[in-house]
């Protein structure tokens, strides 16, 4: 998607999966029966997640494009702000549509907020020109940053049994101290 998004105005595809997820959800909601075949549910739930997980990065990418490069941070804060209170409020609305309209509550709310981001995304493709400079997509190396940290502990744990083996042994080298004699203070 990102590579297809330094290509076209990342609104318009902002706007199409957005309206992809809404069609997919609502085939979900309306035709698929209470109990599916794993197919078709897994089908469709893979359909709409691939439309769906790379919205926020699009739209971060978008708001990039507009932003001058000193307020990225700012810019990228104020998109993790507004994603918190989704992640808070989304639940609460989610369990009130359920509760009024039952299981399909949740698909019918996250059907809804998905047309809003098309529809608002159609309206701001009116309201402003697409920019006409933008960066390309750039995939990033992967860092293996857990495999470095495995095996800095892997070190660290041979480091401390070899060092407790040298202090048993030291130990059991040592001479028993006679009847009256006074032992060596611990180290």
């Amino acid at each position: 998607m990102g590579w297809l998004s330094d290509r076209i105005d990342r609104r318009g595809l902002i706007v199409g999966l957005s309206i992809l997820s809404t069609a997919a959800l609502l085939w979900m909601v309306l035709l698929v029966p209470e109990d599916p075949p794993r197919w078709m549910a897994y089908s469709l739930v893979a359909l709409f997640g691939a439309m769906v997980i790379p919205g926020y990065s699009l739209i971060l990418a978008h708001v990039n494009d507009h932003v001058p490069p000193g307020e990225f941070a700012a810019a990228s804060g104020g998109l993790l702000i507004l994603w918190g209170a989704g992640s808070a409020l989304g639940p609460i609305i989610g369990g009130t549509a359920m509760t009024t309209l039952g299981n399909p509550g949740l698909g019918w709310l996250i059907l809804s907020a998905q047309l809003l981001i098309a529809l608002w995304g159609l309206y701001r493709m009116r309201q402003r020109a697409a920019p006409e400079a933008k960066e390309d997509f750039l995939v990033m190396p992967v860092q293996p940053v857990s495999t470095e940290l495995v095996a800095v502990a892997q070190e660290a744990a041979v480091e401390r049994e070899e060092a407790a083996a040298q202090e048993a042994l030291a130990e059991a080298a040592a001479p028993e101290p006679e009847p009256g004699q006074e032992l060596p203070p611990p180290r």
